[in-house]
């Protein structure tokens, strides 16, 4: 039904309009709130003037009672500010606050004599004596750590050799029947490798370990495996013609012919 006051257009029965309140019964018949039949351009509905002072916009400075240079948020938009401004750094998290502000330390700093100089040599104080420097061994020491070897290589020899015999069912006096290429390369391989392996590990084979000498290489420094092994073959050339490859151990610079071929020597550690 159409309210004949507002022109709302209702489709539930009911005695009044929903729109503005209007009641029908006052209104004209019945008969003259038909619609037409024919189909004509609708009439504009014209709300009541409750409607449209329920439609106006919300006066915010009537509301709140001041104008609007008052209000820092309702400000002209077209003056080119931003009406919040956030601030341009960030505060720190809670978290991450420092309650008291961070006081530098300060540092103790020594004046150097002027009559220090950057290069200059290190005290008396600091230089080893010569007495703790590592000295060429004595001739008679070399000697007696090498007796100690070839006694320890003998005993082992002869233990080896005993064995041998006993697993192959002969005596002593049946040494010359066993195969004499295989037990003299067996010989070799122990007693050079003996000295090799004491001599790369440590430099102190058990003689000079008892004598307290000790070999190394030129630069002062361990002897590398290779070069304990080409002084061990070394060896073996000094001793060959009658021993005199062991002569120059008696010159000034007690060097024998193995050391001289392999650039190493045998020095006295210092005592610790």
């Amino acid at each position: 039904m159409k309210c004949p006051k507002c022109g709302y257009l209702g489709f539930a029965a009911s005695d009044r309009c929903r729109n503005c309140g209007y009641e029908f019964s006052l209104a004209r018949p019945a008969a003259d709130f038909d619609l037409p039949l024919s189909i004509a351009e609708p009439e504009p509905l014209i709300p009541s003037p409750d409607v449209q002072q329920a439609r106006q916009p919300l006066d915010l400075n009537r509301i709140i009672g001041g104008a609007p240079e008052d209000l820092p948020l309702f400000g002209d938009p077209d003056d080119g500010r931003p009406l919040v401004v956030a601030p341009s750094r960030p505060r720190a998290p809670l978290g991450v606050r420092r309650a008291t502000p961070e006081i530098p330390r300060a540092r103790l700093r020594t004046a150097r004599p002027q009559e220090e100089e950057l290069f200059d040599p290190p005290p008396a104080s600091i230089v080893p004596a010569a007495s703790t420097l590592e000295a060429i061994a004595t001739p008679a020491r070399r000697i007696a750590a090498a007796l100690i070897d070839i006694v320890l290589l003998s005993g082992l020899n002869a233990a080896v050799l005993y064995f041998t015999l006993r697993l192959c069912g002969l005596s002593a006096a049946e040494i010359p029947e066993l195969p004499v290429t295989p037990l003299v390369a067996f010989f070799l391989l122990l007693d050079g490798g003996y000295s090799v392996a004491f001599t790369a590990v440590g430099g102190q084979s058990i003689g000079k370990m008892a004598l307290g000498i000790k070999v190394v290489s030129e630069e002062d420094g361990p002897v590398a495996f290779g070069r304990a092994t080409l002084r061990t073959f070394a060896y073996v050339l000094s001793a060959l013609p009658l021993g005199a490859g062991f002569l120059p151990v008696l010159g000034a610079d007690r060097l024998a012919l193995h050391d001289r071929l392999t650039h190493t020597r045998v020095v006295r550690p210092p005592s610790p």
